[in-house]
């Protein structure tokens, strides 16, 4: 058989930071609202490459994968009530060059390196409408 250790970390960004429903968008410097970094880390103890000694690494093999989520990088808001389930999204700022838009990439590129893969989970359409 086969030992496989799973290990499943959260970071939440102390930048930008706010309750879910009250921060959105992104800040001039391109920290955006919500950002969580999520880890997956694989640990397959049945290979048998060692680290050497002294190393401080382990027997076995790792692998990890690395996903960000947050808000979406533009200057928006969403007023949050109990009496307006889907409240209407405000664009609170217009920045014709998205300069926080490109901060926010940049910081991407720096951490992570290429390739930045964007997934859109915004719906593109609504059975009711607001």
């Amino acid at each position: 058989g086969r030992t496989l250790n799973l290990t499943l970390l959260a970071r939440r960004s102390r930048h930008f930071a706010g309750t879910r429903y009250l921060k959105r968008g992104v800040s001039d410097c391109g920290k955006v609202a919500n950002d969580v970094e999520h880890e997956q880390i694989l640990h397959d103890e049945s290979v048998s490459a060692c680290a050497s000694e002294g190393g401080g690494g382990g027997c076995g093999m790792f692998s990890s994968f690395l996903q960000v989520r947050g808000s979406i990088p533009t200057f928006w808001t969403q007023e949050s009530s109990v009496t307006m389930p889907k409240p209407p999204i405000v664009l609170s700022r217009v920045d014709p060059r998205y300069q926080a838009t490109q901060c926010h990439f940049e910081d991407l590129m720096s951490r992570y390196g290429a390739p930045i893969v964007v997934v859109d989970l915004v719906k593109q359409s609504e059975r009711k409408e607001r």
